[in-house]
């Protein structure tokens, strides 16, 4: 049973017996602050029909050329990335989009509430091929060596041929009664694949054979409910310098080398958005579950500081460009925030609805999805570059 982070906090409180009176905090209003300059958006489009931020967790794939983007009723849109214009449109009948979108190798591929795999032309929108796996897809990496990994509900790792959508291998972890809706993304990297599961492990497998290279303990669950042994890895693995920063709900933050699988520190942490790091700041900025920004020592795990203005808003995972991280709220704002004191800079609203995932960078801009359908690339960072 897969539980949204809200739907969780209310099934605390009725554990407590506190139903007498609403006891829940709500989100911090939005903080004030001095700005160091004004974000430039480039271009801002709809591309469809909005879903439900806990069901629709799509990233836009992002080419030399295009950003593809998908809506939940089974849109597919690819924009020109410079300009924004529509370049083609595809729909998919009564596909329910829930993950995605991956792109490389000449082809976009989604994922839908119903198992499905869905590859398109990234020259012209067309259907290559269609393959049903075991359950609902969480999430679908980029393509890369003609591959492409889907993670399912179910706690599979499914390995498809970019070319054809035929199953090359697929991985099994098991999944706990109760866990939290979502699923990390899985990384590619060279030869490799990287992924974290629902019961606190992480993986590094072998791309074109899915053979286990090295298994990795990020948490234990510990407590007598379900609700206090969730410990879902979901979030975003920043990789810096040969080392995965990897993050569980309730559990731990772990340092892990990435050719052995060796902790090099570790310590208590609750996370389901994960973080990023940038070559240059060497910071680790992370997001915490009750959505306060943290900036720590990747060398130890230390404490550098922690933005608490932002306390429930319920934050994506940053993205570091330079000295600024910038996380989304479900509101639709985007917060800059200073890497080197955790202090925000600049605000902007990319829509009315909360901002679906991590925004996407490449080269100096942010493209940013929100829950209204509104696809829209700004200016990674402000101020004075």
């Amino acid at each position: 049973m897969r539980l949204s982070l809200a739907t969780a906090l209310v099934l605390s409180l009725a554990a407590c017996g506190l139903w007498s009176r609403d006891t829940t905090e709500p989100p911090a209003p939005l903080p004030e602050f001095t700005a160091l300059g004004s974000p430039m958006t480039l271009w801002s489009r709809s591309i469809g029909g909005s879903g439900d931020r806990y069901l629709w967790q799509v990233q836009p794939g992002v080419t030399d050329g295009l950003v593809v983007a998908a809506d939940a009723r089974g849109r597919v849109t690819a924009l020109d990335r410079d300009s924004g214009s529509p370049r083609w449109e595809t729909r998919l009948g009564d596909a329910r989009i829930s993950s995605g979108v991956g792109v490389g190798g000449g082809v976009a591929v989604v994922g839908t509430l119903d198992g499905e795999a869905i590859a398109l032309n990234l020259e012209n929108g067309d259907e290559i091929w269609r393959t049903q796996l075991s359950s609902e897809l969480l999430g679908i990496s980029a393509v890369a060596g003609g591959i492409v990994v889907a993670r399912s509900n179910d706690g599979r790792l499914h390995a498809l041929d970019a070319a054809s959508g035929s199953v090359q291998w697929t991985v099994l972890r098991t999944t706990p009664a109760l866990s939290l809706r979502g699923a990390q993304v899985p990384r590619m990297l060279p030869g490799r694949v990287l992924a974290s599961f629902d019961n606190g492990r992480m993986l590094m497998l072998g791309a074109q054979r899915g053979n286990v290279l090295w298994e990795a303990t990020l948490a234990v669950p510990s407590g007598r409910s379900d609700l206090e042994r969730l410990i879902d890895a979901d979030g975003h693995i920043p990789v810096y310098r040969g080392v995965a920063f990897a993050t569980t709900y309730q559990g731990r933050l772990a340092a892990v080398t990435l050719d052995s699988g060796d902790l090099i520190w570790a310590r208590d942490f609750s996370s389901y958005q994960g973080g990023d790091i940038h070559s240059d700041s060497e910071i680790l900025v992370m997001t915490a579950s009750d959505s306060h920004v943290w900036g720590l020592d990747p060398r130890n795990g230390g404490d550098l500081w922690q933005q608490r203005d932002l306390r429930l808003r319920g934050l994506t995972a940053p993205v570091v460009a330079g000295d600024q991280a910038v996380v989304g709220d479900y509101q639709g704002y985007l917060h800059w925030l200073n890497v080197r004191d955790g202090g925000i800079v600049a605000r902007t609203r990319a829509g009315s609805g909360g901002i679906v995932s991590r925004p996407v960078l490449d080269d100096g801009v942010l493209y940013v999805l929100a829950a209204n359908g509104q696809l829209s690339a700004i200016r990674a960072r402000v101020g004075n570059d």
